[in-house]
């Protein structure tokens, strides 16, 4: 079975920070990503129903199993904040990590409360000292996906503008799930739900064909299409 790629990218200071002070965390999360196997379901968009897409269900639930295996665990929001929801996916140390695969505006929801607690510096439950720095992780836009859910090249033109202008403090890594560049074929585990939007199902190993669109005006991606 074939691993998923990953790349990244950092904003306000997140290289110097997981480079010193961070980085056993980051050792921890890089053994995460480097070893998750690709998660696929069948799309229910009209036109699409049945092709193989993105499963966020699944990937998230990977990625917690093998964050707790490492040591990271759920970390409750404080109760002033419960309007920005009600936990983070994985925190240990002084780092907080979100598996980010839904809608983009969740992004922000995700770093504006993870910037109070950094501005405040709240010692969170289950973490070891103040809030110092977050992982977002999010997919590939290259990925087949539902539609208007957040891809890897938005968030970070988004990341990119916005930081610029000085508004957010805390360190961010933007971590990207990848379909591996040019290729023809890809593992991956088969997800099959009881309903459309069901929490549990069935997993069976599987190969799928891969093949490759034109590169697009925005952000130049590459499209790949499953079968």
């Amino acid at each position: 079975m074939m691993d998923m790629d990953y790349r990244y990218a950092d904003f306000n200071g997140a290289t110097q920070y997981f480079d010193r002070r961070g980085a056993d965390r980051w050792d921890e999360l890089d053994r995460v990503f480097g070893g998750l196997i690709p998660q696929l379901q069948a799309s229910g968009q009209d036109g699409l129903a049945g092709r193989p897409i993105f499963d966020p269900k699944a990937t998230n639930a990977a990625l917690t199993v093998a964050a707790a295996a490492e040591g990271w665990g759920k970390v409750p929001v404080p109760l002033d904040l419960r309007s920005f929801g009600s936990d983070w996916d994985a925190g240990r140390g002084n780092v907080l990590a979100e598996w980010q695969f839904s809608n983009y505006p969740f992004l922000w929801n995700n770093i504006t409360r993870t910037e109070v607690v950094l501005r405040a510096q709240a010692t969170l439950r289950g973490m070891a000292g103040p809030v110092e720095a977050l992982v977002v992780v999010v997919k590939s836009g290259s990925w087949p996906a539902s539609n208007s859910t957040l891809y890897f090249e938005q968030a970070h033109a988004q990341l990119d503008n916005v930081t610029s202008l000085g508004i957010f403090q805390t360190p961010i890594r933007l971590v990207s799930l990848d379909i591996p560049t040019g290729v023809s074929t890809i593992e991956g585990d088969w997800n099959e739900y009881g309903a459309r939007y069901g929490r549990y199902g069935t997993s069976s190993p599987r190969v799928f064909t891969v093949s490759w669109g034109a590169a697009t005006r925005l952000h130049g991606l590459q499209k790949a299409t499953l079968s």
